[in-house]
């Protein structure tokens, strides 16, 4: 991919906020429903941003450098960049979902909402608005454009553009950096363990080999297949790679790799637990025999909207989508 200049890479992230707001400003025109708004300022080559509820009046909406509820891209790196294009498509599929949602309930038959023309908005019908909206399908679908998704792509971020983890490898030989890699090893196993009773939660399988007391060779990938003793055929970010002790080849590039896995994994966890733990909408339900945890209806549409795999995917072929409109 050609280097894209840096006035271009601020445009495209600035049309995307715009995109988004616009969505939103008509999402909040159906009072039932929940709005968004992004502010941002440029300052050097950092775009600072921040997400409100519009419904929130009593939060200042401007956004500030010094605040510590903004997020930062620095967009002369292009894995921030990179990272700042797919989240904000991910949350404008989101918002477009909601807005879609927002049309079908308002229509006059359904009789949640009525439409008032010197406002150009929809308010919920007196009569019968209340009585509907307690129906449990109805309830399910307005309660799935409240999932607050932006705490997790912030999580995400910190992964997936994290500091060199390279510079804790300074000063050590090739046999300390091979303990430090069979440690992060175990621990990535207990994860998978548990995260491959969940489904829609990605996980990463790492396997390392001793070819001889010198030589070692490591596999390592990221996949979301689901369930207990199943044939895994999703394998991305897949890495294999041989090792040396003596000269230390490849054991910075697998080091790399398991300190991004172990980061992700323990997110993936916490969030696992967060998800499972919903009940509007309830994302999941456990099933009684196999004991693993599937994913209800709702469930599986916020696993979309979050694609969480796509956050590590080397493929960037939806930035040169974007780029080259």
């Amino acid at each position: 991919m050609e280097s894209i200049d840096f006035d271009k890479k601020v445009n495209m992230v600035i049309s995307k906020f715009e995109e988004y707001n616009r969505i939103n400003k008509d999402i909040k025109r159906f009072s039932i429903f929940n709005s968004f708004n992004i502010t941002y300022e440029l300052d050097g080559a950092h775009l600072y941003f921040e997400m409100r509820n519009t419904d929130d009046e009593n939060i200042d909406l401007l956004t500030s450098v010094a605040s510590e509820q903004s997020l930062f891209v620095n967009l002369t790196k292009d894995a921030e960049f990179f990272w700042a294009i797919k989240t904000l498509n991910r949350f404008i599929e989101k918002s477009k979902e909601s807005m879609k949602k927002a049309r079908e309930l308002s229509k006059p038959q359904v009789g949640i909402l009525i439409y008032d023309e010197f406002t150009d908005s929809y308010y919920l019908n007196p009569a019968t608005g209340p009585v509907l909206l307690k129906s449990k399908e109805i309830a399910k679908e307005i309660a799935s454009t409240r999932l607050d998704i932006f705490a997790i792509f912030i999580h995400l971020r910190n992964t997936v553009v994290g500091r060199d983890r390279t510079m804790e490898l300074v000063g050590l030989n090739g046999e300390m950096i091979l303990k430090k890699i069979l440690i992060i090893i175990e621990e990535l196993n207990q994860y998978e363990v548990k995260l491959r009773k969940i489904e829609g939660i990605p996980r990463f399988i790492c396997l390392i080999q001793e070819i001889d007391s010198t030589n070692y060779y490591f596999e390592g990938f990221l996949t979301n297949d689901f369930g207990e003793e199943i044939e895994i055929k999703t394998k991305q970010n897949e890495l294999q790679q041989k090792m040396n002790l003596f000269t230390q080849e490849g054991l910075e590039v697998v080091y790399s790799m398991l300190r991004l896995a172990q980061d992700f994994s323990k997110q993936m966890l916490d969030l696992a637990r967060t998800l499972i733990s919903k009940n509007e909408p309830k994302l999941y339900k456990q099933d009684t025999v196999s004991k693993l945890w599937i994913l209800t209806s709702e469930g599986k549409k916020t696993m979309q909207n979050l694609s969480i795999m796509d956050f590590l995917n080397e493929d960037i072929s939806e930035i040169n989508f974007d780029i080259n409109q």
